[in-house]
C-alpha cells in the first residue's frame, strides 16, 4: 500500500482511511506493507503499526514542493519508484490509496516489477483526486498515470461517472464505497469519563459534566467551511449556557481562529488540541458534530456515524450524495427543524414537535436521521444545536439509528471484502469483474 499520509502527520481523513484499509486488509489475511512519506528528518523510516510494516523512505517537505532543488515532485516521485522497485520485500500487488504524485510511482514501479496496479481516486467535490487533475501540469500527469494503472477505484456514483467522461476506461474501474466500520468498544467509558480520562493528558480538554461539546474535526482554512461554526461560536455560547468547542485540525488559518474566539470571550469554552493519530476517543467523547467542507467524507464523518456521534452537516452536494438524498429533501428538513425551534413554547412541546415528523420508529435512509444547516444561514446551524442540546438522549436514539442503517448500507467489511476480491482476481491473472455488479449501469 502506499499513501501520501499516514500518522502522525497529515490529513486526519486520508490518514485514518490509510490506516482502517492497511488494518481491514491484514484481518482479511493479505500481507500488508504500507509506503508513506516521513515530513522530518528525525521520523524513523520504518516501525509497526497494528502488525503492519510501516515504510518511510522518502523525505516530503511541509510547504510543498518548489521549482527546484530537493523539493521538486519529479525527484519526489523518481525516488519513491526507484524504493518500491528495490524493496526487498516481495509483493504481488501495489495499491495506491489516492490518484495524485504517490500514483505516478506506484504504477511506474508495478510495470517495471511486473505486478499489477491498483490506485484509487480520493477525495470528494473540491478536495478529490479528480479535481486536482484539472488545475496543474503536475495533475494532468498524475491523471495519465491512473489512466495506465492496472485498476482503478471510485467510491461513488458521480466520481464513476466522472472518470469515464473523462477518458477512463470501462474495463478497468471498480466501485466501492467507503464503508461504515462498527461501533467502537468502549467497555466501562462513558462520555463523561472518557472527557475526564482526555483532561487529565491536555487540560485544555477540561470540560465541567454539566456542559456539552460542539465537535469540528476539519482543516483550517477558509475552504473546509469551518468559519461557519467560529462566526456563531459567540451567539451559540450566549444562547446555551455550558457549550464548550473543541475545533481539532490544523491549518493556516488556526492562529487567527483561536484569536477570534479569544476576543469573543471563549477562551474557557474551547479547545484546539491540533490533531490525533487516532481520534476514537475524541469522538465518542463530545455529544455532537458540526461538519461543513467537502473533506471528510472517507475517515471522520463514517468515525462519527459509527461512534453514534449526532451529527449537523452542511447542505453540500457532496454530503447530499454520501447520505444519498435530495436538495429538496434537505430543504424540507431544515424548515421543518427551524419552524419547531422558533415555534416551541416550552422544552417538552420542542421535544415532542421535533420527533414527530423526522423520527420515525425506523427509516430506510440515515439522511432522516442527521441534521442539516444551511451555510448560508447561520442561524439554522444554531437551530440544528439548540435542539440536539435540549434533548441529547433523544438525539443519540436518532444517531444510533443513523448507524444501523449506513452499516446496512455501506458495510465496511463488505467494502474491504470487495477490495480483496478484487486484489485476488489481479494476482492471480484471473478476468477483473466489476467490485459492483450495478455499477456500470448506475454509471450510465
Amino acid at each position: 500500500m502506499i499513501g501520501r499520509h499516514f500518522w502522525p502527520h497529515g490529513s486526519l481523513d486520508s490518514a485514518g482511511h490509510l490506516m482502517e484499509l492497511a488494518t481491514g486488509f491484514k484481518l482479511a489475511g493479505v500481507h500488508v506493507s504500507v509506503v508513506t512519506p516521513k515530513h522530518a528528518a528525525s521520523w524513523a523510516e520504518r516501525f509497526s503499526f497494528r502488525e503492519c510494516q510501516v515504510y518511510r523512505p522518502i523525505r516530503m517537505f511541509r510547504t510543498g514542493w518548489t521549482a527546484r532543488g530537493d523539493r521538486t515532485s519529479s525527484r519526489y516521485i523518481r525516488y519513491l519508484r526507484d524504493w518500491i522497485e528495490s524493496n526487498p520485500v516481495a509483493c504481488d500487488m501495489v495499491y495506491c490509496d489516492s490518484g495524485r504524485e504517490e500514483a505516478i510511482a506506484a504504477v511506474e514501479a508495478a510495470r517495471a516489477i511486473k505486478v499489477p496496479s491498483v490506485v484509487r481516486l480520493a477525495g470528494h467535490g473540491s478536495c478529490s483526486d479528480l479535481e486536482y487533475h484539472l488545475h496543474s501540469r503536475t495533475g494532468r500527469r498524475c491523471r495519465a498515470a491512473v489512466m495506465e494503472a492496472t485498476a482503478v477505484v471510485v467510491d461513488s456514483a458521480s466520481a464513476h461517472r466522472r472518470w469515464l467522461a473523462d477518458g477512463g476506461d470501462r474495463e478497468r474501474v471498480h466501485r466501492i464505497p467507503v464503508g461504515i466500520g462498527p461501533a467502537p468498544d468502549r467497555g466501562w467509558s462513558s462520555p463523561k469519563r472518557l472527557r475526564r480520562a482526555m483532561a487529565r493528558i491536555n487540560g485544555d480538554l477540561f470540560v465541567p459534566d454539566s456542559c456539552s461539546v460542539v465537535l469540528s474535526v476539519e482543516r483550517l482554512d477558509r475552504s473546509s467551511g469551518v468559519m461557519t461554526l467560529v462566526k456563531s461560536a459567540y451567539s451559540l455560547a450566549q444562547k446555551i449556557q455550558g457549550l464548550q468547542f473543541w475545533i481539532v485540525g490544523d491549518g493556516p488559518l488556526r492562529e487567527t481562529i483561536y484569536a477570534q474566539l479569544r476576543s469573543d470571550g471563549l477562551r474557557q469554552s474551547m479547545a484546539m488540541p491540533g490533531s490525533f493519530s487516532s481520534a476514537d476517543d475524541v469522538f465518542s467523547a463530545a455529544d455532537l458534530m458540526v461538519h461543513a467542507g467537502d473533506e471528510g467524507f472517507e475517515h471522520q464523518i463514517p468515525t462519527a456515524i459509527a461512534a453514534g456521534l449526532p451529527l449537523i452537516l452542511a447542505n453540500t452536494e457532496t454530503a447530499r450524495e454520501f447520505f444519498g438524498v435530495t436538495d429538496s429533501d434537505v430543504q424540507t428538513w431544515i424548515l421543518r427543524r427551524r419552524a419547531v425551534t422558533i415555534d416551541a413554547g416550552d422544552a417538552e412541546r420542542a421535544d415532542a414537535d421535533a420527533s414527530h415528523p423526522d423520527d420515525p420508529p425506523a427509516v430506510d435512509n440515515a439522511g432522516r436521521c442527521v441534521w442539516w444547516f444551511d451555510p448560508k444561514q447561520p442561524k439554522t446551524l444554531r437551530f440544528a444545536i439548540e435542539q440536539i442540546v435540549d434533548n441529547l438522549q433523544q438525539a443519540r436514539r436518532r444517531a444510533q439509528q443513523a448507524r444501523r442503517v449506513m452499516q446496512r448500507t455501506r458495510s465496511r467489511s463488505e467494502s474491504i471484502e470487495r477490495f480483496v476480491t478484487l486484489f485476488r482476481q489481479l494476482a492471480s491473472g484471473q478476468p477483473r469483474r466489476h467490485s459492483d455488479p450495478t455499477s456500470m449501469e448506475n454509471a450510465q
